[in-house]
């Protein structure tokens, strides 16, 4: 088998190892003016190009939410001409349709709805915190103290824990 097989196989690989995380970065991340698919295809394309420069000084899941948030703001950042911001009646709310359970569902709809009100940071790392990473996996993620993300998670949540819940 040629190098490039085996390099297409290797990231097939870990991509499918990280399927949960990729998902859920892309989707707090995109918004009406620059779609999931497209968001998701960037973060995609980021990770390909940076797989063989991986050196293992972190953990794998570590660096791809580094590579998925960073490719996220950055494409955020390079088209902000053409994101207009929305008023919060108007933004769409996540329905989760397989959900079994009528009050876990209007629970998440209702957290996912907050959530996506939040700064890029912040939904950042309210994100990574939910998918249970410690301070210092976000920290190094985020590229801050670890005192740091303590004290803004700290406000985060107290932040959502204020707005009214369903």
């Amino acid at each position: 088998m040629n190098r490039n097989a085996e390099y297409n196989q290797s990231f097939i690989a870990m991509v499918s190892r990280h399927e949960k995380i990729i998902f859920s970065v892309c989707f707090f991340y995109a918004t009406n003016d620059f779609s999931f698919e497209d968001m998701h295809q960037e973060v995609l394309i980021s990770l390909f190009n940076g797989y063989r420069h991986f050196r293992k000084e972190s953990s794998e899941s570590t660096w791809v939410y580094k590579v998925c948030i960073n490719t996220c703001l950055l494409a955020l950042r390079k088209f902000s001409p053409k994101i207009r911001t929305q008023p919060l009646e108007e933004m769409p709310i996540l329905n989760f349709q397989d959900s079994t359970e009528p009050e876990l569902k209007e629970k998440l709809e209702w957290l996912y709805a907050i959530i996506s009100q939040l700064n890029p940071i912040d939904k950042a790392m309210i994100l990574m915190w939910l998918d249970e990473l410690s301070y210092d996996d976000i920290a190094s993620n985020m590229g801050i103290p670890r005192n740091t993300v303590a004290s803004r998670l700290h406000r985060i949540k107290h932040k959502l824990s204020s707005r009214k819940e369903v």
